[in-house]
């Protein structure tokens, strides 16, 4: 089943996903998965978050972070938060429930077409494993 964008008002649900395919690469801190929430309704990023290649998933501090300044960019939270059911996310869960927010696992193909714009936006501004 696909994401449709206008199944959802602003800001009622979001999308939970990574930006790029490949890791970005830098010379001091390593290698990161950049995971970002979208905004299933208009398409808006309202958070990225920069994870370490290394870390299974988000840490409690980054999910809560990344939910937080998402919440505060966008002025309100979202009522549900759509994620790669492929992935456990465990902590995101944990921090997106406590803040009432309903995590639904989907497969990522089901929201590829929504966040494919973003995607490509930031792989034609990030050098993506590459000098």
């Amino acid at each position: 089943m696909s994401i449709n964008s206008q199944q959802y008002a602003q800001n009622e649900a979001w999308i939970l996903f990574q930006l790029g395919d490949a890791t970005v690469q830098t010379k001091m801190d390593g290698n990161f998965h950049v995971l970002a929430l979208l905004d299933v309704a208009s398409g808006l990023i309202h958070g990225m978050e920069f994870v370490s290649s290394s870390a299974e998933e988000l840490s409690e501090f980054e999910a809560k972070k990344l939910l937080n300044s998402a919440e505060a960019k966008a002025g309100t939270k979202p009522k549900y938060l759509f994620v790669d059911a492929a992935q456990e996310h465990v902590r995101l869960k944990r921090a997106a429930t406590a803040l009432g927010i309903k995590t639904i696992p989907e497969a990522g193909r089901s929201f590829e077409h929504l966040t494919e714009e973003a995607r490509m936006g930031f792989a034609a501004h990030v050098n993506m494993g590459s000098e």
